[in-house]
């Protein structure tokens, strides 16, 4: 899946526009990497299926976008993106992602310290050299050290929502082979880990020849640009993303213990084998044997396996050593909220703010999922970059929504708003605006650098309001983008169960905001939840189970959130809601 890439390739294009002090085409370019870093579909194969016209139709895409996409699509390179880096100096683009410093700060450091690379900035940093910079300060050089750390650990691993569908599309295509007996997506991204350093992919067969089909086809396949080992039982490539794939083939009878065994985590399968010798087993990728006789017991299935220690099967999502195989033998797993169970979504944007279709669209998309109520809630006026609405406009605006609710069946349209929380707590909509809407989703846009007290403060100040219903992305985090910022999160939670305000699990895959770990604490205060995608497209729609796997990792039960329950239910946890 290339969207990640051609995402990226539009974002640089972006950065050396500005920094060549370009009007207009930046944002051009940037909304059009939103439309497709927002697409859950293959851009390739759109391109494939329809040409530079199937690209058109794409928000934000204009035929010159559209004809530069083509090309690297059809040739891996863009000479007008090439042409541009050649006025640049090399590998000054790799500055670009590092968060902190944006392009008019990359062209002040080449200028006055020469700085080309990362290591060469980070190398000024620990040096203190660019404190002393005008505009800089000890503070920024600290903010940009933290910023290099993001970046390294962004190169290392992947958002799950972009390398799922590429395991998902070789899962598929080896599951056509004759030679394939079962397949499945092990590893970590089986357990839906929030990023993947790699795709672990597993298959069973019987024979050998059987085996060397599978491997042969999976060497072979258009993607992959280098073989890093093939063997018989193993295979790594290495795709033309910069993706890692590990693909590895068993006997069927072992299908199901190696599963479990190359699922992991590690810290859990140490117990499980640990609880396996307490009763005289021995559990390894092949199988539970008896360690007296040897005698193979279980391991053509996962559940086989661990019925064979005695415990209940455990979800994938939950194996961390988290007190699951402790729950297991208590007969006390919960019961997880299902994928493909949500009845709608609450954070949602059109054309009216920054989004990239019309409202009439996105309630079309949700429609075809299946949902029984979407919210329609574009930003407010403080979000001056995503065009938030101002007082007069978001009024009109909620009414427009509201004429729209009327005429239109089958699915209830909620109007509402994404209402930035202003750094001294205040929502940025006055009262009588508020109450007029049907869902406030309160975030925080600014500001990320307050200190713990100040964040902490601003938040609780913003919950006092009562007109405020769900607390949207917790800590403010960007994988691999931008740290979360600091905040006592077990106040948040205290204050949030007390006034019965929601907390968002954020389904975007680079924010993943409340993380499973938090999102597991935050139910132990009582909080309830809402899993959201803050669609920007309709294609941002199908992200949902992204958040569900969140949900599920923070051992989440159905009744936990609360856009699982049916509409007429609604009323209970949204005091303006009326049906």
């Amino acid at each position: 899946m290339k969207n990640p890439e051609v995402a990226q390739l539009l974002y640089d294009i972006a950065d050396m526009l500005e920094m060549q002090n370009v009007a207009f085409k930046p944002v051009a370019y940037r909304k059009a990497a939103r439309s497709v870093e927002t697409l859950s579909s293959d851009i390739d194969e759109l391109f494939k299926s329809g040409g530079r016209e199937k690209l058109m139709e794409l928000p934000g895409i204009g035929e010159g976008i559209a004809e530069k996409i083509a090309e690297f699509l059809e040739t891996g390179r863009l000479e007008y993106y090439d042409e541009l880096k050649r006025k640049f100096p090399q590998h000054i683009t790799e500055l670009m992602n590092v968060p902190g410093i944006g392009p008019k700060r990359i062209k002040l450091l080449h200028d006055k310290l020469g700085i080309k690379t990362v290591s060469q900035l980070e190398a000024a940093a620990r040096s203190h050299r660019l404190s002393r910079l005008p505009g800089f300060g000890e503070k920024l050089e600290g903010d940009i050290l933290k910023g290099i750390g993001v970046f390294k650990a962004g190169q290392e691993r992947t958002p799950l929502g972009y390398a799922l569908p590429v395991a998902e599309e070789i899962e598929q295509r080896l599951k056509g082979l004759k030679a394939v007996r079962r397949v499945s997506i092990a590893g970590s991204m089986c357990r839906k880990k929030e990023t993947v350093g790699d795709i672990d992919i597993l298959a069973s067969c019987r024979g050998t020849a059987a085996a060397e089909r599978i491997m042969d086809f999976f060497t072979t396949m258009p993607e992959v640009s280098r073989v890093l080992a093939k063997g018989s039982t193993k295979s790594s490539v290495l795709l033309k993303t910069g993706l890692q794939v590990d693909l590895r083939v068993v006997d069927d009878a072992s299908f199901g213990a190696a599963l479990q065994y190359f699922t992991g985590s590690k810290e859990h399968n140490v117990v499980v084998r640990e609880l396996a010798i307490k009763k005289g087993l021995k559990l390894n990728e092949y199988g539970v044997f008896r360690k007296s006789s040897n005698k193979k017991i279980a391991g053509k299935t996962e559940e086989e396996v661990y019925k064979a220690i005695g415990l209940r099967y455990m979800e994938p999502e939950i194996r961390e050593n988290s007190g699951e195989v402790e729950a297991a033998i208590k007969n006390k797993l919960p019961m997880l909220i299902k994928y493909g169970s949500i009845r709608g979504d609450f954070h949602t944007h059109t054309v009216k703010s920054d989004g990239a279709n019309r409202l009439e669209d996105m309630v079309a998309a949700a429609k075809k999922l299946g949902y029984e109520y979407i919210a329609i809630t574009d930003h407010s006026k403080g979000e001056r970059i995503a065009h938030g609405l101002s007082n007069e406009a978001m009024e009109k605006w909620l009414k427009e929504i509201k004429a729209a609710a009327a005429k239109t069946k089958d699915i209830r349209i909620f109007a509402g708003s994404e209402v930035d929380i202003l750094p001294n707590g205040e929502l940025d909509f006055p009262d009588d605006l508020l109450k007029k809407m049907d869902i406030v989703v309160g975030t925080v846009h600014s500001r990320f650098k307050s200190t713990r007290e100040e964040m902490t403060k601003r938040i609780l100040t913003a919950m006092e309001n009562r007109h405020l219903d769900i607390l949207g992305h917790p800590t403010g985090r960007l994988i691999g983008k931008r740290e979360p910022y600091e905040v006592d999160l077990r106040k948040i939670f205290a204050a949030a169960a007390e006034k019965k305000i929601l907390l968002e699990i954020n389904a975007h895959p680079e924010r993943s905001d409340l993380k499973d770990i938090h999102a597991r604490e935050a139910k132990s205060f009582g909080c309830k939840f809402v899993i959201d995608t803050d669609s920007h497209s309709t294609d941002g729609l199908k992200f949902m189970d992204l958040g569900v796997a969140i949900a599920r990792r923070a051992w989440l039960s159905p009744e936990d959130v609360v856009n699982r329950r049916p509409l007429k239910e609604l009323p209970k946890f949204f005091r303006k809601l009326k049906l």
